[in-house]
């Protein structure tokens, strides 16, 4: 089921990319989110009869795999708008779009602050109540009508969490476009020489963390999880498990922030020997 899923959601992703360059406002025919429905569908349809051999393999799923195709057709169904008020519509139209995807991206946040707030610390310990199907949460009567309507839909908190990967990339590009930098992020250029860290995986640990924690990615949005898979591509290393190296460094004896004490230390004399 991941793969299978994995390799839908990578041929939608490429169809969508042609389909975003060559995107016509005059055209009134935009078939972008009928495309993310007929993929979902496929998805959902495999999903009826689909039985995950291990309680682990489905949490996976709903927590890694599903909610990043189902966030497409949340992002799609404001980018749609987005594009055509960008390209057709007025200042004022521009500023209202932008004000309602802060206002939906807030307000998100705060209907939902328990689980949000666990999902961006990165944290598992309740994985198996949020993404399981049968979970207690899940089979709550409020919700339990959808499931006996539809028996391929997924957690609650699965599609939770698809809605806040759009909100918060709709935000984030909003963001992008307002204080005036609306290009794609750039890839690294083949001309630039790669990096490999040779510190300690426990220094990277402190450093990632550090970052999480004065939200220096994306406006503060950006997970630890994002924010280890980044410095594990970008500096060509292998971090092990984030969650279980930072309990090592809260417990060591003396500074818990060796590294960045070192940083600190490192900087602050190269700053005395060129002031003095």
């Amino acid at each position: 089921m991941k793969s299978y899923t994995e390799n839908l959601h990578k041929e939608l992703l490429s169809i969508l990319d042609e389909l975003d360059r060559n995107y016509d406002p005059l055209n009134l025919v935009d078939c972008r989110l009928q495309m993310i429905t007929d993929v979902i569908e496929q998805i959902k349809e495999k999903l009826i009869k689909y039985q995950f051999k291990k309680a682990e393999d489905e949490v996976c799923y709903f927590k890694e795999i599903l909610p990043n195709t189902l966030s497409l057709y949340f992002y799609y169904k404001d980018k749609m708008e987005w594009d055509r008020i960008v390209r057709l519509g007025t200042d004022n139209s521009r500023f209202k779009y932008h004000d309602r995807i802060f206002s939906q991206a807030e307000h998100f946040k705060t209907e939902h602050l328990i689980f949000y707030e666990y999902y961006r610390n990165g944290e598992t310990k309740y994985d198996n109540i949020y993404f399981s199907r049968t979970s207690t949460i899940n089979q709550e009567c409020k919700y339990q009508v959808r499931m006996i309507i539809d028996p391929s839909t997924p957690p609650l908190y699965c599609e939770l969490l698809a809605k806040h990967i759009a909100y918060n990339r709709l935000e984030y590009e909003s963001k992008k476009i307002i204080s005036g930098n609306d290009e794609s992020l750039h890839p690294i250029k083949s001309t630039v020489k790669p990096l490999k860290w040779t510190g300690k995986n426990v220094e990277l640990n402190e450093l990632g963390n550090a970052l999480f924690e004065t939200g220096s990615f994306n406006y503060g949005e950006a997970t630890k999880k994002e924010i280890f898979d980044y410095l594990e591509m970008v500096f060509d290393v292998k971090v092990g498990d984030p969650y279980r190296i930072f309990q090592d460094v809260i417990r060591r004896k003396g500074s818990c922030t060796v590294f960045l004490d070192l940083l600190k230390e490192k900087l602050m004399y190269r700053i005395d020997e060129l002031l003095n």
